[in-house]
């Protein structure tokens, strides 16, 4: 019997400089560079590492020029009505926009920045249900949380600021394979996003922050975490959020996240979630370490209450998600493009043999 890696969990499909994920060590890297060391940065500038593999490559004039929807493309947005999820609405229009010849000097991933510029507008457009009359402020973090009408203090900057840098980039992750996949058949960029984006969309993938907060929303207060976890495990239900396939460790990513969850909602409205969360999270390790299945947090656990703080509501968090990882699927079309070969793999046929239902099919030779 031919063994069938589920979900290709462990095959080698093909090579990559853009990211490693060490998740026996917990680690994560872009271009050689710890996340621990690129969240102090702007996330323009690690957006142009990932991107283009130089420091110092900062896209954010870049982006600023093609900030703005054009009235078609505002038209659009606002002619889908509002029960559309906000993620059905990118994957449809994205391969819609208009070019910019702002990104001329990029080559092949010219209209994928183009599309990268302007999906803040897209989602803050949607999500306002309004044309965005206001001139674009200059930074790019700044002009997405001034667009939905977001504070841009230092700690909103911040909290939004780390968490897109950590969501940028993670290796073959499906929305990523997906958009490789649509690049080998000879596809414009335009397609493999969209595509991806679909991917992104998935409870499993994207979805899973939204997923973690609406199971917080269940649980009263703090005190109560345990008893709805040790629920869950009985059960047998999933606790989204808690766990990765590709870290034996903590999620590096959590890390960050939890801090700035833990910072942005000190003393608000949201720190009740957050400590709901926390205590979701303490007993489901605690659980988990009982049964010698060491099972952490991942990036998706506490990100939720960091994009409801934000006041992003919650069926718009995987656009979020989007905005970030669109960069990282920028990177890997460029990447596979460079010696591009179409991805078709072999499938083990496990159906009736040859000729078995022969006379018993009802079709007739003509």
């Amino acid at each position: 019997m031919l063994d069938v890696p589920a979900g290709l969990e462990g095959v080698v499909v093909d090579e990559t400089a853009i990211s490693l994920v060490d998740g026996s060590k917990g680690d994560l890297s872009y271009r050689g560079y710890s996340i621990d060391d690129l969240v102090s940065l702007p996330f323009t500038e690690v957006a142009g590492l990932v991107i283009s593999g130089d420091t110092g490559h900062d896209l954010n004039r870049d982006l600023h020029k093609a900030a703005r929807l054009t009235g078609r493309e505002t038209a659009m947005v606002l002619s889908l009505p509002e029960t559309i999820h906000p993620m059905n609405m990118l994957q449809g229009l994205v391969p819609l926009l208009d070019e910019s010849d702002a990104f001329d000097h990029f080559g092949p991933a010219a209209h994928g920045l183009t599309i990268a510029a302007k999906l803040p507008a897209l989602v803050a457009t949607f999500m306002t249900r309004a044309p965005l009359t206001t001139d674009a402020k200059d930074d790019y973090i700044e002009r997405f949380l001034s667009d939905i009408g977001a504070p841009v203090d230092d700690v909103h900057r911040e909290a939004f600021e780390v968490t897109q840098i950590l969501q940028i980039e993670h290796s073959f992750n499906a929305s990523t394979f997906a958009a490789r996949v649509v690049e080998s058949t000879e596809a414009p960029i335009q397609n493999a996003i969209s595509a991806a984006i679909g991917t992104l969309h998935g409870r499993l993938h994207g979805g899973a922050d939204q997923a973690a907060l609406e199971a917080a929303d269940s649980v009263a207060c703090p005190a109560d975490a345990a008893a709805f976890v040790d629920r869950c495990i009985a059960e047998k239900t999933k606790i989204m959020g808690m766990g990765h396939r590709e870290y034996k460790v903590l999620d590096p990513r959590a890390r960050h996240i939890k801090r700035i969850a833990d910072t942005l909602t000190r003393g608000t409205e949201f720190e009740n979630t957050y400590l709901i969360l926390r205590a979701i999270e303490d007993r489901f390790t605690e659980r988990m370490a009982e049964n010698n299945k060491p099972l952490y947090a991942n990036v998706e656990f506490y990100k939720g209450v960091v994009f409801r703080a934000l006041g992003i509501p919650t069926h718009f968090f995987t656009t979020g998600f989007a905005m970030a990882r669109v960069f990282g699927y920028i990177a890997h079309f460029l990447e596979a493009r460079i010696d591009s070969k179409l991805i078709r793999p072999a499938a083990h046929y496990i159906g009736p043999a040859v000729g078995s239902r022969s006379g018993q099919s009802g079709l007739k030779a003509s």
